[in-house]
């Protein structure tokens, strides 16, 4: 009989685990050998460091859709769509005058800190068919210009795939403007977006789409407890060389399936084995302390905390949709009656 378990994510969003063994062998070439030949569970020592941590994440939301005729009677789908990217600086600051103090003493104690670093909201005018045209849209007392930008394709999926596109290049700039010494970005996604190549950069992918791995090697993930990490394995297509693993955040419960809690992290490949090496011990003994739990998110634990808090900010930041869509209502108004 078939033993039920269940998937901790709220039923709001996609499952966590798409995988489909019968995919991988489209990834490119995978080689669980790099590391070690010892394939068995890493749990790195607990350390201080010292490293300057980052999170970057982005948001990106519909305001209109709108549709015209060309000269030609030829439809053009186009879109109002805002995006926000951000990111979040966590780390141990004495400096900082919030440290708590100890019980029988004046000392401040070190506290762990995060707080908002950077944030950037952009708004864009997507046109299909090779239009391109910019519009500013008053609210209020406010004036909010969409930039234009002209879409490869003609199709609604065309113009979301742009919006995708955009956010994620903008996200993958502002990681790259947070990397030097002594930091290490942890940036929401897969590095397809990233230039940078031999740096603290690490990739987090928060649904796993698929094993990569052999059935053999693959079920060291489900085994996996809280802190540890797989070894690392190639993967190599020629153009987004890159090592990657497992690992688990945080505990699972009895009733959830053996995956639950784990992500895949991801470097570049440039950084070599030994610096990728250091690199998933510093995210497999630090990123557990970051886990969500299910009261603050419908993700936990995989959407960790700073990019939950993130999310939750940049969406406040896009502005009240009902108003900024009436704002696009009455432009668009204005121009039929004239």
């Amino acid at each position: 009989m078939l033993k039920l378990l269940l998937d901790p994510w709220s039923p709001d969003y996609e499952a966590a685990i798409q995988a489909d063994g019968a995919e991988s062998a489209r990834t490119g070439a995978v080689d669980p050998g790099v590391e070690t030949d010892q394939w068995r569970a890493i749990r790195p020592a607990p350390c201080v460091s010292g490293r300057r941590v980052y999170f970057v994440d982005g948001v990106r939301r519909v305001e209109a859709r709108v549709l015209a005729q060309d000269d030609d009677g030829r439809l053009i789908h186009g879109l109002f769509a805002s995006a926000g990217v951000g990111s979040v600086a966590a780390g141990t600051d004495d400096t900082v005058p919030r440290g708590r103090l100890c019980p029988a003493k004046t000392v401040p104690v070190p506290t762990p800190l995060a707080k908002y670093d950077c944030v950037e909201i952009r708004r864009y005018l997507i046109l299909g068919g090779g239009k391109q045209r910019a519009e500013s849209i008053s609210t209020g007392t406010q004036t909010v210009r969409f930039e234009g930008i002209s879409s490869p394709g003609d199709t609604p999926d065309d113009l979301m795939n742009c919006l995708q596109n955009l956010m994620r290049t903008r996200e993958a700039a502002l990681a790259e403007s947070l990397l030097a010494p002594g930091t290490c970005v942890f940036a929401d996604g897969p590095l397809n977006y990233f230039s940078s190549a031999t740096d603290a950069l690490v990739g987090v992918i928060k649904r796993i789409y698929l094993p990569y791995l052999d059935a053999l090697h693959f079920a060291l993930a489900g085994r996996l407890r809280s802190g540890e990490r797989t070894p690392l394995f190639s993967i190599r297509d020629g153009k987004y060389d890159r090592y990657s693993w497992f690992q688990r955040l945080a505990p699972r419960r009895a009733t959830e399936h053996n995956l639950a809690g784990i992500v895949r992290l991801e470097v570049r490949a440039a950084l070599g084995v030994e610096q990728a090496a250091a690199l998933a011990d510093f995210a497999a003994a630090g990123l557990p302390g970051f886990a969500s739990n299910a009261v603050r998110d419908p993700r936990a634990p995989q959407n960790l905390v700073p990019v939950g808090a993130l999310e939750e900010m940049l969406r406040h930041r896009l502005g009240d949709v009902i108003t900024i869509r009436r704002a696009i209502e009455r432009k668009i108004y204005e121009g039929v009656t004239v």
